[in-house]
């Protein structure tokens, strides 16, 4: 996510602007947000997620400046339009439970189209590596500060898990799968529809936040990409169809699904911008449209610089076995996980190199 935000901030042909994060960290910064996910001191109100990206006026500036440019070196035959485009990169939502829910309910009661979804998706085995040496990678930060307790209260004696068996077998337990159904029922469009209408903040419970259990919590139901990805489509196919049945045009609900070994093919990445590009103007209001359509044809200055980031290669306090050892003591989980996905790609006609 962190790569692909990245080659999406360098788009040329885009004048691109971060959204907003309220924690200052490194990693955060000109990426995320994470409000739907609770860390905005619990609070998930639809209509306020706005406040995360750039100002009416800053849009209205931008697009308004980049025309009369465009106008002036029109005469040289130069182009330089840009249209504005903001982004939203927080892997966590995938997972969330509530968050699909949130997300549909802030563009309908702006009375948008819903935005262009990606979801970047990776091996299952070493997706769930990744997470536990970050989330161990945070552990060991926290403690160097001298945070060493843990609020049973809130996550139970069995968190954090001690080790990756332990992490797997918790996240996919019966009592995290109850948490998962209860937050999924939380925001359910009905009571979101009748919050807005009267005005009620949305408060996600601690327990829920950022996932039900807890960050670790995560491992595995990280790697349930065909579930995840489903419940975004079910959530956002609905409201798409209302949206366009009122307004007489067509789209989808449909996710953008980028798969990591991508990131370092040039032409699959190329082409996997164009399309998202090409689905974010579409958006735009049909007087808009055809200009911005038009300039993005003649610039197409999509070119990406193969730099990846890299996050979780440091070394961790807790052990963690090879991947193999890790592999073989869950491997029937992996194997069907990975073929649950490889079906997903065949259906979709993905390509995903390796």
């Amino acid at each position: 996510t962190t790569s692909f935000c990245e080659h999406l901030s360098n788009v040329q042909s885009f004048d691109v602007r971060p959204p907003f994060c309220l924690w200052a960290h490194p990693e955060l910064d000109h990426k995320e947000t994470f409000y739907f996910v609770g860390h905005y001191l619990g609070d998930v109100t639809p209509r306020y997620y706005r406040m995360c990206f750039p100002l009416k006026i800053t849009k209205w500036w931008c697009n308004i400046s980049y025309r009369m440019k465009d106008r002036i070196l029109w005469l040289k035959n130069t182009q330089s339009i840009k249209s504005f485009l903001t982004f939203d990169g927080c892997a966590q939502y995938l997972t969330s439970p509530s968050a699909p829910y949130l997300i549909s309910e802030a563009y309908r009661e702006a009375g948008e189209l819903p935005p262009v979804l990606v979801a970047c998706v990776r091996d299952t085995k070493e997706q769930a590596l990744s997470w536990w040496t970050y989330e161990n990678n945070a552990i060991a930060w926290g403690e160097s500060m001298g945070l060493y307790q843990t609020n049973v209260k809130l996550r139970g004696k069995a968190y954090p898990p001690k080790s990756f068996d332990d992490a797997l077998k918790f996240g996919r337990s019966s009592e995290i799968s109850n948490l998962y159904r209860q937050a999924e029922r939380l925001f359910q469009p009905a009571c979101l529809k009748e919050a807005t209408a009267m005005n009620q903040r949305c408060i996600l419970p601690d327990w829920a936040m950022s996932w039900p259990g807890g960050q670790l919590a995560g491992i595995g139901r990280n790697s349930e990409y065909t579930v995840n990805i489903s419940r975004y489509e079910k959530v956002m196919t609905k409201l798409v169809y209302n949206y366009c049945l009122e307004n007489e045009m067509e789209s989808s609900g449909k996710v953008n699904i980028l798969p990591l070994p991508n990131l370092s093919k040039s032409s699959l990445l190329q082409g996997f911008l164009v399309d998202v590009i090409n689905q974010a103007i579409t958006r735009k209001h049909e007087k808009e449209k055809h200009y911005y359509l038009e300039a993005f044809k003649k610039s197409r200055s999509t070119e990406v610089r193969m730099k990846n980031v890299k996050r979780n290669s440091n070394p961790i306090a807790a052990a963690i076995p090879p991947i193999e050892i890790i592999y073989d003591s869950h491997r029937r989980y992996f194997q069907d996980k990975t073929e649950e996905l490889r079906q997903f790609f065949v259906e979709r006609g993905i390509t995903w190199i390796s």
